[in-house]
């Protein structure tokens, strides 16, 4: 058996500096995050276990509040000054600039246009920026674009995790219906050479592994972009999951995991893996 790891393989910048914040503030009293820090349970479990909870709306007996990654609405900063609540902010810095150009688009007086879903936590953090008014496409057949008018003029962003593909073919249709407007790329860098990365790998393995939280968006897209290139592609939080998987000993194996998947997770995969083949394949191969 053959492993291969893909070089981007687990947290990206935003997501380890979010995730240290939390620990290097676990110590101050009542300390919360307002939802979870990142999606990843094996991450909150510990920082609850270290006395970090999570909160999912501010109130006034809250001190200590740590905004996630994935970042809030400016309505959140106004309330937590009105509560005085001492605002932790590790906001991906990607997804801050995001907010810092839709609230100045809007105060230009366009139009704003969010590509994403629209109950992600960053999708909901932007459109608070927008005064919670922009208008959000998931995909190029949403009947939302047949609803854009001609004499309007708008600003477009993408969520930093969505899928450019989606994007580029949004754009399309845009520029098909003589719609005015600008697009901004936001589409996070990490994210990109991710999805590319493992599409790569995934056409010169026999299976692949993807490995992050059930609830992150970023790796159901990794998910999706291996499946297209490998059937044999599934998609996992922990090794334990593999214990059914059936393995020859002459498989190539590619591994990729989400951004919110932290490093020891990984290689607690690749350590059962090699463990399998120790045992010369065993679980009834």
């Amino acid at each position: 058996m053959l492993i291969k790891l893909a070089k981007s393989a687990g947290f990206c910048f935003g997501v380890e500096r979010a995730v240290n914040l939390a620990y290097s503030n676990a110590h101050l009293s009542n300390i919360t995050t307002l939802g979870p820090i990142i999606h990843n349970d094996f991450v909150t479990n510990d920082l609850k276990e270290k006395g970090v909870s999570i909160v999912n709306e501010l109130t006034p007996d809250l001190k200590n509040v740590i905004i996630r990654s994935h970042g809030v609405g400016q309505q959140i900063y106004t309330q937590a000054n009105q509560l005085k609540i001492n605002l932790i902010d590790a906001t991906c810095p990607y997804v801050a600039k995001i907010h810092k150009l839709v609230k100045q688009h809007m105060e230009l007086g366009h139009s704003i246009i969010i590509i994403g879903d629209k109950y992600h936590p960053e999708v909901v953090g932007i459109n608070g920026w927008a005064n919670n008014s922009a208008i959000i496409i998931k995909e190029d057949t949403d009947k939302l674009i047949d609803k854009l008018e001609l004499n309007k003029s708008y600003f477009m962003v993408a969520q930093t995790t969505y899928k450019q593909k989606i994007v580029d073919n949004i754009i399309l249709k845009l520029n098909s219906k003589n719609i005015t407007f600008k697009y901004i790329h936001t589409i996070c860098s990490t994210t990109t050479m991710r999805q590319q990365e493992a599409k790569n790998l995934a056409k010169q393995v026999d299976k692949m592994i993807v490995i992050g939280g059930k609830h992150s968006s970023n790796t159901k897209k990794l998910f999706e972009v291996c499946l297209d290139q490998c059937k044999n592609s599934i998609c996992i939080e922990k090794f334990s999951e593999l214990t059914d998987i059936e393995f020859n000993k002459n498989d190539k194996i590619g591994i990729t995991a989400g951004a919110s998947t932290p490093k020891y997770i990984i290689d607690d995969v690749i350590a059962y893996l090699n463990d399998r083949i120790k045992g010369e394949i065993s679980n009834g191969i």
